[in-house]
């Protein structure tokens, strides 16, 4: 069952405080090398998991799905797929992000309808349902599957790894992993994407100095390519 949704009311523009709030949480967000054995509780897991259900994705399919390893033991064997990463089995708390390559289709009709009745049309229209979806479906047929899957599963993964920093905790996003070896250590089914994995624990050792990052004139273009946005003056 699709949860109700969080407000009706007409979406309001983030506050100077919000804004700034987020933009402190990205700039000191560090990957996260080594980790003290702290356990991350369970409410806490809970609330970052709700946070990342609200990511946006495309046609609102949310395929994304998060396999949450607590136990030693299942962390253990992950490490042996994901080229023996000391923090796999340091961290108290890993997060697969994964999505089934075909699965997703299963909620479609239900996602379509919640959606119909969110939006005041007729959620028993089944001709129009049934018209969206078969328009979504040959969208997304025309890509290489694993590359939509990833697209989609990387919005919500990074939702969930600032939902957790948000709450104190210390993350590591990781892509280094044998992605059959991953699905054969924890008995995922054959058709799974393996996206990326999370540790997320508390820090041992302070927090690396910020690495720095290129200039957004170099990575952000006005209306051409090449054409360098220009930065508003902060003087």
């Amino acid at each position: 069952m699709i949860p109700p949704a969080l407000s009706s009311s007409p979406h309001a523009p983030a506050t100077p405080a919000e804004a700034g709030a987020l933009e402190a949480l990205v700039r000191r967000r560090r990957a996260t090398p080594k980790f003290l054995p702290e356990p991350v509780p369970a409410e806490d897991i809970d609330h970052a998991l709700r946070v990342a259900a609200e990511a946006p994705s495309g046609y609102n399919f949310q395929p994304w799905r998060y396999l949450v390893l607590r136990s030693p033991e299942r962390r253990a064997k992950l490490r042996q797929a994901a080229f023996d990463q000391e923090k796999i089995t340091e961290a108290p708390l890993v997060i697969v992000a994964t999505a089934h390559r075909e699965a997703w289709r299963q909620a479609a009709d239900e996602i379509l309808r919640t959606q119909a009745q969110r939006t005041g049309r007729d959620p028993a229209d089944t001709q129009k349902i049934e018209k969206a979806k078969a328009s979504a479906f040959a969208f997304i047929d025309q890509l290489p599957r694993e590359v939509w899957l990833t697209r989609q599963v990387m919005i919500g993964f990074t939702y969930l790894m600032l939902a957790f920093e948000s709450l104190g905790w210390d993350t590591a996003p990781m892509e280094g992993f044998d992605a059959a070896a991953v699905r054969d250590a924890l008995g995922l089914p054959p058709d799974t994407e393996v996206v990326a994995l999370l540790a997320v624990g508390r820090g041992a050792e302070p927090a690396k100095r910020h690495p720095g990052r290129l200039p957004i004139e170099r990575i952000a273009y006005d209306e051409n390519d090449g054409a360098p946005w220009r930065p508003v003056s902060e003087s």
